[in-house]
């Protein structure tokens, strides 16, 4: 609000010129020449903004007016609608939408914009300027200022004085206090062009993203990711190539660049929806992206960590927390048999009960596109299994640890009444940051308190680890998972898995005869007591397994005392007392 406008006199003027068709609330800007007001419209009983030019005559006056008939001319959501315009006296005026909410500058004066607010910005921005085009319409100077955000997070373009068909009566002081947002070549006024405002638009999105405008040459402009380190790719790509300096560098059109983006992120309201007849022999980079699409402005896709039946585990990162999670999702082969779709939601509403610092914690489940997932605890580390692969057996100091946290891990899905059904190499990660184990994948978990779960395919599982009495399609409990582990723990020791004979028979056949690798011979240095415990954790039978993890545990715990005890009295000759 500038000085020399006496706002008492002014409100009081206008009430009564605008009475019986308006109410007026406040000024909400000012100037010598020009004001708005926001008003109740009395006839159509809705808030509006009034704009009010007071000078009568005179190139500002012919610029007011060019601005309300080419605001006349456009209907769209993200440009800000006029209702009426006229004059009243030495005034002109018009009516304008008004817009509940804040502008981009307000916002990022707080801090940097979420990633999922910045994709909504950009598909807003895309879509109006790809409209205005069409018009043959070069916005070329839109600011953070003269961006509405309404409370449903909508982009409305409130300014369109610097519109090419507006120019040749604007006021080129004011514009150049904007260049950091405008294209090189409308610095000094010029027209411009498509890619002007291609330019202008990627400098908006570049400072919603990071917090600050791009730098005024657009050779030092540095790449977001430098400034926000969570930063997609694609929108990396997407506003370093916008804001190149030669137009022709820049993307054709604005279809062009919401293409580009639509072709990773996908559509948020319209996504594409995967096939019906999709297999899981399709070509991966084509069903990647549909994946792609699907997880539209919620996650980016980063790599594939491991591929099952079923569907297939990625690292994504979730855009509104900035963080790194696993997605694992139902191949879109399956997602249309109900029967498989409620196994798989069940499977992480069932891991989702658990809560233990050696469980893979589950996040959320979601669906889109016709593609079912659900996020999880993202584990940077390898697998069990590819530990063994590369390094092959493993030594006792890091395998009882391991074998401990599993154990745990057990005790309290056991204490749930949950059975994981599949443990193996596979379904334990090791955390490179602290060394623990992490048991995931709770695909065949069973509430075992439930009846009906009694009558589940019980052969389900890997045939290398699972217990006699599941392959044989025989009720389980908790008993299951300690064969399971005891299994696993041998293969850890011996760099193999027990049991590799051809076929599923020829397993079972092994398994009820008690045949297990004779770890004495295998592995001289690991104490009898340890073996012990594994061979009773393997039995044939459940009865003569041990009663529960716990007990296991203990077990564990005491067979492994002695040694413990004898490497820390061996270290100490080594390198003294501490």
């Amino acid at each position: 609000m500038t000085p020399q406008v006496d706002l008492t006199r002014l409100f009081s003027d206008a009430q009564r010129v605008f009475d019986g068709r308006f109410e007026l609330e406040r000024v909400v800007a000012g100037s010598p020449s020009r004001v708005l007001f926001v008003a109740h419209d009395v006839v159509l009983n809705r808030r509006s903004a009034l704009r009010l030019h007071l000078v009568p005559g005179g190139t500002s006056r012919r610029w007011f007016e060019a601005e309300t008939e080419l605001m006349a001319t456009l209907d769209h959501p993200s440009i800000r609608r006029i209702y009426s315009g006229g004059y009243e006296g030495d005034w002109a005026f018009r009516v304008l939408q008004w817009i509940e909410g804040e502008s981009l500058a307000d916002a990022v004066a707080r801090g940097p914009r979420s990633i999922p607010f910045v994709l909504r910005l950009a598909r807003d921005l895309f879509s109006a300027m790809e409209y205005a085009h069409s018009k043959e319409i070069i916005l070329r100077r839109i600011l953070p200022t003269t961006v509405m955000m309404d409370r449903a997070d909508r982009t409305v373009i409130t300014d369109l004085r610097y519109a090419n068909r507006c120019l040749k009566l604007a006021d080129r002081d004011k514009q150049e206090a904007s260049a950091w947002f405008l294209a090189p070549e409308t610095w000094h006024g010029h027209f411009g062009e498509p890619a002007s405002d291609i330019y202008n638009v990627g400098a908006l999105l570049y400072f919603a993203l990071t917090g600050q405008p791009p730098a005024g040459d657009p050779k030092a402009i540095r790449p977001p990711s430098e400034l926000r380190r969570n930063t997609p790719q694609i929108l990396d790509q997407m506003l370093m190539r916008a804001l190149q300096h030669d137009p022709k560098n820049r993307y054709f059109s604005a279809a062009d660049m919401a293409e580009h983006l639509a072709s990773v992120m996908g559509e948020f309201d319209t996504p594409a929806v995967v096939p019906a007849n999709a297999t899981a022999s399709d070509d991966q980079q084509a069903w990647e992206g549909q994946l792609r699409r699907a997880l539209g402005d919620q996650y980016e896709l980063l790599d594939e960590l491991g591929v099952g039946g079923f569907g297939s585990v990625y690292r994504v990162r979730d855009l509104s927390l900035e963080r790194d999670v696993a997605l694992k999702v139902l191949h879109p082969y399956l997602s249309t048999n109900p029967e498989v779709a409620e196994r798989f939601r069940t499977e992480a509403q069932l891991a989702a009960q658990l809560y233990h610092p050696n469980i893979v914690s589950i996040y959320g489940i979601g669906s889109r596109a016709g593609l079912l997932w659900y996020t999880m605890e993202y584990i940077p580390g390898p697998s069990l299994a590819r530990v063994l692969e590369i390094e092959g057996p493993m030594p006792l100091d890091r395998w009882i640890p391991i074998m401990q946290q599993a154990l745990s891990a057990l005790q309290h899905a056991h204490a749930q009444e949950l059975v994981h059904r599949d443990l193996k190499p596979e379904n334990i990660l090791i955390d490179r940051r602290d060394g623990s184990a992490q048991i995931t994948d709770f695909g065949l978990a069973i509430a075992v308190h439930e009846e009906r779960a009694r009558s589940r395919d019980s052969h389900s599982g890997t045939p290398e680890y699972a217990a006699p009495e599941q392959m044989l399609g025989e009720a389980v409990d908790h008993r299951a998972d300690l064969y399971a582990l005891s299994v696993v723990g041998i293969s850890a020791l011996t760099g193999r898995a027990p049991f590799q004979d051809t076929s599923v028979e020829a397993i079972l056949a092994r398994k009820v005869a008690g045949d297990l690798p004779d770890l004495r011979r295998l592995r001289p240095d690991i104490p009898d007591a340890t073996i012990s415990v594994l061979q009773r954790g393997a039995a044939k039978n459940p009865e003569e397994r041990f009663e529960s993890a716990t007990a296991m545990r203990n077990a564990l715990r005491a067979a492994s005392a002695p040694w413990s005890r004898g490497l820390r009295q061996r270290l100490r000759g080594l390198f003294g007392a501490s």
